[in-house]
């Protein structure tokens, strides 16, 4: 064999274990960065799944405490309401024996009902008054403004409750009349629909949708 044939051989197989050790190379660097690749992929994912439930975690537990407050508040609102109407059916039961036309022996005059009547309606805006916070901002103008209806049908017929007829001139007696006829119609005619009103109002407050 010349020498140059055997300079030829030598570098061609030199050629062909370079080419195989760059071949295996490839093989292996691909191999590894494949197995990277999803060790990374694999590990992002885990992070990504943590942060969800911890994400979730987080909001179960926000909307619980807000369920929680949600709930308290509900339950002082009812309270409220519950006791708010006692004292709006006890300041109609005054309003209504004070303006009633029927007078029986034996029970206290119009005289000595006007200043229960009076400190009925004191009293219940005395408590609504303090407690209207819970109750939305349209539904305690509605209740102001029965308030005042019934004050004022008191008083109109209340003035006039500490004199008798015979110490009235006669447009004062009429007067009287009128306004304890006007009292008296508006608390059986027009009372109960804005009574029924508000009770339909303090329904939904509780949970009544019906």
């Amino acid at each position: 064999m010349q020498v140059w044939e055997t300079i030829v051989l030598a570098l061609g197989g030199n050629a062909a274990i370079l080419a195989v050790l760059a071949f295996l190379a490839k093989s292996i660097f691909e191999k590894i960065l494949e197995r990277d690749t999803k060790a990374f992929e694999s590990q992002l994912r885990a992070k990504h799944d943590s942060k969800i439930e911890e994400l979730k975690n987080e909001l179960l537990i926000k909307a619980t405490e807000h369920q929680v407050r949600f709930s308290k508040l509900h339950e002082k609102r009812a309270e409220i309401i519950a006791e708010m109407y006692g004292y709006l059916v006890e300041m109609l039961w005054e309003a209504e024996s004070f303006l009633s036309p029927m007078e029986w022996a034996g029970e206290p005059t119009k005289r000595e009902k006007y200043r229960p009547a009076e400190n009925k309606v004191a009293e219940f805006f005395r408590f609504f008054d303090k407690h209207r916070i819970y109750l939305p901002h349209d539904l305690c103008s509605e209740i102001e403004k029965t308030v005042r209806d019934i004050r004022y049908l008191i008083v109109r017929f209340g003035v006039y409750v500490n004199y008798s007829d015979d110490e009235l001139q006669d447009h004062g007696v009429k007067e009287k009349r009128e306004a304890w006829e006007k009292g008296w119609k508006t608390i059986k005619e027009e009372m109960p629909a804005t009574r029924k009103a508000l009770e339909d109002r303090l329904r939904t407050l509780l949970g009544d949708k019906a």
